[in-house]
């Protein structure tokens, strides 16, 4: 089977930044700002997982809790327990218009336990923050950024996500054509080369790709080029570069289609994307 999240994080990177380790006294809030997620790892006690419109969330074991992108939540300890967490900013390469981060659901809870994987993992988290020793910082930033590729790794392997990219590439057919489109974007694929990729007819694979993404293949390798094409205009790659890099034949054909799903050229959008980042590294200089 092809690797099916390398790619994926080569061209979409994540990285987290570990800042809270220890035991969680009072309510913490944490907001939805600076488009990144939230990761937990509740070590021991029972917290609460707070979140306007929902239904207070009681967590009495070890587990995780993953917000892939922003959401605004609190974490309540429940009866006065003393509860051992650690937490971590996550940001996703692009934000908002990241592919992988916007196929994750918005809340992610799973028991340590069931993390059987990334059980060396944890341990190490926990026994830096512990040791306190020279470099824990970068450690434990390091140690997070690879518990996050076991995580979904393990979304993937057990087919958590219910449509969408993530429960495309957790079918074994569907995930080679898949993997071969995130890979060479720039490609003129047509239905029958996906399908082939698949090992399956044009007519299962479109409707097994419709049933199990929740969209047509045409439609879907349109929004993944797109995907690339914010990418890379946020890194201030010229919009010649970008059309060719992403499969369309001239900056003009790549405009239309742009326009078409975001409302505004390549250009006028890199230019507010890069003004917002510029307002938010001063605000938080």
């Amino acid at each position: 089977m092809p690797d099916r999240l390398s790619n994926l994080l080569t061209r979409f990177s994540a990285a987290a930044r570990v800042d809270h380790t220890g035991v969680l006294r009072d309510t913490a809030a944490f907001d939805a700002a600076h488009d990144a997620g939230r990761l937990h790892l509740l070590r021991s006690g029972s917290v609460q997982a707070l979140h306007a419109g929902w239904t207070p969330l009681k967590l009495v074991r070890p587990s995780l809790l993953f917000y892939p992108r922003p959401f605004e939540h609190r974490l309540q300890p429940v009866d006065g327990t003393a509860v051992s967490l650690m937490s971590a900013a996550i940001r996703f390469d692009g934000g908002s218009v990241n592919p992988l981060a916007a196929a994750l659901p918005p809340l992610l809870v799973l028991p340590l336990e069931a993390l059987a994987e990334a059980r060396t993992t944890i341990t190490q988290l926990f026994e830096e923050a512990d040791g306190a020793r020279c470099g824990h910082r970068i450690a434990l930033d390091r140690l997070c950024d690879l518990l996050l590729v076991q995580v979904l790794r393990h979304v993937i392997d057990r087919a958590l996500a219910s449509s969408g990219m993530l429960a495309g590439l957790a079918d074994a057919r569907l995930s080679k054509a898949l993997t071969a489109l995130h890979d060479q974007p720039q490609r003129d694929w047509h239905l029958e080369d996906l399908a082939a990729r698949a090992g399956m007819s044009r007519a299962r694979f479109a409707a097994r790709f419709k049933e199990k993404v929740g969209i047509a293949p045409g439609e879907y390798l349109t929004r993944w080029r797109i995907s690339l094409a914010q990418h890379l205009l946020q890194q201030g790659r010229p919009v010649k570069e970008v059309a060719g890099e992403v499969g369309y034949a001239s900056p003009a054909a790549l405009g239309r289609v742009f326009a078409t799903r975001t409302g505004v050229t390549p250009k006028a959008w890199a230019n507010t994307r890069s003004q917002a980042s510029t307002i938010d590294e001063t605000l938080h200089a």
